[in-house]
């Protein structure tokens, strides 16, 4: 009977000593079990917070490309490397997607982009300034030039006005002219006369007035009369009887040189009557230097 207790004893101690292991062994793999999930859970909020950035900074780079898309340039040197670090931007997002860099290269060369988007926004921006400057300034000259240059047609057309003045005032003109039929008694005595068939000679005799501005020296005076059938009085009807005046060419009667001093001149030029004059009006007009200097009429019976 000595032996049994000491047998419960034993199996009491080796029961203690299994439930004892036990209970260790589960508390020491409680905290196995509690570190591995504060690990896991520390993973998976790292993992959170750099899916986060990773998305952020694709936002981010995707709102620099759109910034691109809206800066241009008149230089082509600019719109090359506009297009060249919008590739890189580009690239980068591509790298935010595989992984392959870490979240602090990303944001280095995210920032470092940023950087370079900025200071082309600010080089943008002042040759924009700039060009507006420089159109408004172009558009202020334009106007200065365009003012000049209003000055100086005005100019021009008061220069040709007053050549024109000029030119006029150097033209001569006739104080008086007249004209009319003479007969040629036997005495050789010329008499004025109105009846066609007594008209030997036409008499035009012209005053040529005093002109300061004129051009002295030899000069023509040429006589056209126009006669009632409308035709002029002339010799012949071919080159050697025409003559500029008024910028065109046409017949003259008679023609006769002077030599004018600026001073009133007297001439008288002669028309001989072949066949018997017509009656009717007769339109006489007087010539100098290519124009026009006087006018007259008379009428034969």
């Amino acid at each position: 009977m000595s032996d049994i207790p000491e047998k419960n004893n034993t199996s009491q101690k080796v029961i203690i000593g299994l439930l004892t292991f036990s209970i260790v062994a589960n508390v020491i793999l409680m905290f196995m079990l509690f570190d591995e999930k504060s690990k896991t859970n520390q993973l998976t909020g790292q993992n959170t917070e750099i899916t986060e950035e990773k998305e952020n900074l694709t936002v981010e780079l995707n709102d620099m490309l759109a910034q691109y898309d809206t800066l241009s340039s008149t230089n082509d040197t600019l719109n090359e490397k506009l297009a060249s670090e919008r590739a890189r931007v580009e690239e980068l997002i591509q790298k935010v997607k595989s992984g392959n860099w870490t979240i602090y290269k990303l944001k280095k060369e995210t920032e470092s982009l940023r950087k370079i988007m900025k200071g082309f926004v600010h080089t943008i921006d002042s040759l924009n300034t700039a060009n507006i400057e420089l159109m408004t300034e172009n558009q202020s000259i334009k106007g200065e030039l365009g003012k000049e240059r209003e000055k100086a047609s005005q100019l021009e057309s008061e220069k040709s006005k007053l050549a024109e003045k000029v030119k006029i005032g150097e033209q001569l003109q006739a104080v008086s002219i007249e004209s009319f039929g003479q007969k040629v008694k036997y005495n050789n005595l010329h008499k004025q006369t109105d009846k066609a068939r007594s008209v030997e000679k036409i008499k035009t005799c012209v005053t040529v007035g005093e002109n300061d501005l004129a051009k002295a020296g030899k000069k023509m005076v040429y006589v056209r009369i126009i006669g009632p059938s409308g035709k002029v009085l002339t010799m012949s009807e071919d080159q050697s009887n025409m003559f500029e005046f008024d910028g065109v060419r046409g017949l003259y009667s008679v023609k006769k040189e002077i030599t004018y001093e600026n001073k009133e001149i007297d001439v008288c030029l002669y028309w001989d009557v072949k066949t018997e004059a017509e009656p009717g009006k007769y339109v006489v007009y007087a010539y100098a230097d290519q124009h026009e200097i006087g006018t007259t009429e008379f009428v034969l019976d």
